[in-house]
């Protein structure tokens, strides 16, 4: 976000795609001050503005998403979406790549995903991407792993707080788990067994209904 800041602050333009990864409460936070002090462009009561977050970004999503974009703006000169995902479906990946390649010259999109989401190549290379909080996510994992039995439950609880307080979802757990695998996969004397260990988790976790609490309190212990 800094970068898309600066950026415009020394051109005074805008691309009309960013991919902003993240955690997804910071990652809006972060989105809607630029919007409102940068752009002075509010974002409440203003019908030139949309967002819209969900847990699978669907074909159908994809479809109104369009349907919305091509009418004109009301109020102001712009129009402004933020879509907020844990996941895009490929079908719905394909539907707003043909979007994002002929976008009306008025509308600017943000795609708030979490720092392991993955893209199609070509919806990837229509988006500029910026990221906020990633390198702290992987000091968390950084954290955990370092720290003794005791220490890593009480991580865990606070994770699972915030999942239950909806500050977090199941898809900043799989993160978390992700960026343990990440940091051990760098280390020289890597254990192969263990790096398994955490795949078999991310597994379990994408699992319709998962027990974030024993698979995360597992690796507590195991990892």
């Amino acid at each position: 976000m800094k970068q898309i800041r600066e950026i415009y602050k020394r051109t005074g333009k805008l691309h009309h795609a960013y991919g902003i990864l993240g955690q997804r409460e910071m990652v809006r936070d972060e989105i809607f001050s630029f919007l409102i002090k940068d752009l002075k462009f509010p974002v409440t009561n203003n019908p030139d503005f949309w967002q819209g977050e969900f847990n699978v970004f669907k074909i159908d999503n994809s479809r109104d998403l369009n349907e919305s974009h091509l009418k004109l703006p009301i109020k102001y000169d712009k129009k402004v979406f933020v879509i907020s995902a844990n996941f895009i479906t490929k079908g719905a990946q394909n539907s707003l790549l043909k979007i994002f390649e002929e976008p009306r010259a008025d509308t600017i999109f943000f795609l708030l995903l979490p720092a392991d989401a993955e893209l199609l190549p070509t919806l990837k290379s229509r988006l500029i991407f910026g990221s906020y909080g990633v390198e702290e996510k992987k000091q968390g994992a950084e954290e955990f792993l370092s720290a003794k039995i005791g220490k890593r439950m009480d991580l865990v609880a606070k994770i699972l707080k915030d999942i239950k307080d909806e500050k977090l979802t199941k898809a900043d757990a799989i993160s978390f788990v992700k960026n343990i695998e990440v940091v051990l996969s760098q280390e020289k004397k890597k254990d192969l067994s263990v790096i398994k260990e955490l795949e078999r988790a991310i597994s379990y976790l994408n699992d319709e209904a998962p027990s974030i609490k024993v698979i995360l309190e597992h690796l507590a212990i195991t990892v």
